[in-house]
């Protein structure tokens, strides 16, 4: 079925449209990326090679006798393969793919080492060691579900010798297993078949996209417009190379919106759940946690018969009484290592203690019995809204779930004085992030259990304002999902006229046509004018009837400077088309910086920029 529907959209793109190989490139690109980084052992090039493969793809017609997929794969590691013969990165590229005589004959069953959490990371690890020789021979036809035949024909070798490589494959994985200590290992078969699969649904596409979702997360963590690494969901894990982290249930209001539409408890993919979307999947955060006057989930369908949804909270806390400004008369403070000076409110020994009444002390350990220092305590802060601003001090590396559930135990367990005095000081740095990121590993991820399988992913965004002063707390963050549909409705007809057609005029009454007309070839067809540059379509402007503009502002855009807001929400109706061909919405385009806000301008699409 998937070929089948590789090979309708190939050829739609053949007959001139340009949108069905968009999605054919969305839904392998991370998969031929992935395919050549094992061979080439560089991310950037392997991004590069994998472009040219597409291209070619998309210039040359299949050969007979291959699938798209297979074709596409075969083409990569061509192109894979010519880079390091002209590189001269190995002398003989055959020699990589060769094995030694000697045969491991048990393959034994890894059951139990997937039964938990850590050792299902471990195996994880332990099949990116593998050889490429090897790795790549069992992700073809393990995770690709490619043929022996077909992965044979790939990477240059028999079908016997394929065999013989994920066979000898799974021997050393378990070689390597073994020297980490994974001592239940004697049972027979099924080991890697069982094992990818059970570590595709646990981990994601899968181990297949590894290498550009750890990319795409690298640039989210780093980029500098944020300064922020926004996580997707409460319970996930803060890593120790992240900083800033943050969470805001906005993406979690709109995901359980989507399963709702979908009529689905969880949401899967067709090929097989990322990370992200297991988290999505297994969130306890409700919006029964929230005031229904804070937030607000929009639910529209889209021209393609998709969904656009969005979810909005918005929070203005203000204390009781403000905490004193530090920063007027104290310029010198630091926060951590760092050597920038920066803002502080709080409590001293000048402070009204009226102010002492905003802070309950949850819990504290002194650092000694002599100290009146602490590196881990926290203490609540109470706001004239009833909302309460907890702050936990704390060392640890853990996800907010844990550090919740400490100092619920820590709070429990406390026999300390709990109300703030007047000896007592506070200090809390001035905080504001503002940031926005795309969740683009969920791009062009088909959904499973819609109709045909057909919806997509087109855009995943959520944005995030936050501040913490001496008046108090603001929060505004607006998660947007909007998918699309490439499907065939059961009463659906597509009338194309893609290939030979005949025309008649004839007058209303008559029985006989005056003019008739055999179109069999482009020859006295308009060509479509070739862009030298990006071209902006704003579809709200062509088809009017069927867009609903929204009073509301809606952001699409920022930098570090500006937010770039569309007077309505027409994000699903603005798109960009490149010169190759390929198209996108604006929102994705402009966060992706293939293009920059000044194409707006260009093509007169309407927005509102608002000073940061």
């Amino acid at each position: 079925m998937e070929n089948d529907i590789d090979m309708k959209l190939y050829n739609e793109y053949l007959s001139g449209e340009k949108s069905a190989f968009e999605l054919l490139y969305n839904k392998y690109k991370d998969r031929v990326k992935y395919f050549v980084f094992n061979i080439v052992k560089d991310y950037d090039r392997a991004e590069d090679i994998a472009q040219e493969a597409f291209i070619y793809v998309l210039q040359t017609k299949v050969k007979e006798g291959y699938t798209f997929k297979s074709y596409l794969f075969l083409v990569a590691k061509s192109r894979a393969l010519n880079f390091l013969k002209i590189e001269k990165r190995r002398t003989e590229i055959n020699e990589k793919f060769l094995f030694e005589d000697d045969e491991v004959k048990a393959e034994d069953d890894i059951d139990e080492i997937l039964a938990k959490k850590e050792e299902k990371e471990e195996l994880l690890k332990s099949i990116d060691l593998l050889d490429e020789r090897y790795k790549n021979a069992i992700y073809l036809t393990k995770i690709e579900e490619l043929s022996y035949q077909e992965t044979a024909e790939i990477l240059g070798e028999t079908v016997q010798n394929v065999k013989n490589l994920v066979h000898r494959g799974k021997s050393e994985l378990r070689k390597i297993l073994i020297k980490k200590g994974f001592k239940e290992m004697n049972k027979t078969l099924k080991v890697l078949i069982i094992g990818l699969v059970v570590t595709v649904a646990v981990s994601g596409i899968a181990y297949a996209a590894t290498v550009a979702y750890k990319k795409a997360r690298s640039k989210a963590e780093n980029n500098t417009n944020h300064k922020i690494t926004v996580n997707p969901v409460y319970e996930t894990t803060l890593g120790e190379n992240t900083v800033n982290n943050l969470w805001v249930g906005t993406l979690d209001l709109a995901w359980k919106e989507l399963e709702n539409k979908l009529g689905q408890d969880k949401i899967n993919l067709v090929d097989g759940n990322l990370p992200i979307v297991d988290d999505l999947n297994n969130s306890k955060f409700t919006k029964e946690m929230l005031d229904s006057n804070d937030y607000e989930v929009k639910v529209e369908k889209n021209l393609t018969g998709g969904y656009d949804i969005d979810a909005t909270l918005n929070k203005e806390l203000n204390f009781p009484v403000p905490f004193d400004n530090f920063s007027d008369y104290n310029k010198n403070m630091t926060f951590g290592d760092g050597e920038k000076f920066v803002k502080y409110f709080g409590v001293n020994n000048g402070t009204s203690e009226e102010v002492n009444k905003n802070i309950e002390i949850l819990f504290f350990n002194n650092e000694s019995p002599t100290s009146a220092l602490s590196n881990d305590f926290a203490i609540k802060l109470f706001t004239k809204e009833g909302d309460e601003i907890i702050l936990y001090r704390t060392d640890d590396e853990k996800s907010f779930d844990e550090y919740y559930k400490d100092i619920e135990d820590k709070s429990s367990s406390y026999t300390g004085r709990t109300e703030f005095g007047e000896d007592d000081e506070l200090l809390v740095p001035y905080v504001r992030a503002n940031g926005m990121i795309a969740y683009n590993e969920l791009c062009g991820k088909y959904i499973k259990g819609s109709e045909n399988d057909a919806m997509y992913f087109k855009n995943v965004v959520q944005n995030v304002n936050f501040s913490l002063n001496e008046k108090g707390c603001n929060l505004g963050s607006q998660a947007s999902i909007i998918t699309l549909y490439m499907g065939i409705g059961s009463d659906m007809k597509l009338c194309y006229f893609k290939n030979q057609f005949i025309v008649f005029m004839k007058e209303k009454d008559c029985d006989k046509p005056y003019f008739a007309l055999k179109v069999d070839n482009d020859d006295i067809l308009e060509e479509v004018e070739e862009l030298a540059e990006p071209k902006i379509v704003d579809y709200t402007k062509i088809d009017s009837e069927k867009y609903k503009p929204e009073e509301k502002e809606t952001k699409f855009f920022e930098d570090e400077n500006y937010e770039y807001y569309f007077p309505t929400d027409k994000r699903a109706y603005v798109w960009v088309y490149y010169p190759d061909g390929m198209i996108d919405l604006v929102m994705s385009a402009l966060n992706e910086k293939r293009i920059t806000i000044d194409l707006l301008d260009e093509y007169e699409v309407e927005y509102i920029k608002k000073e940061k």
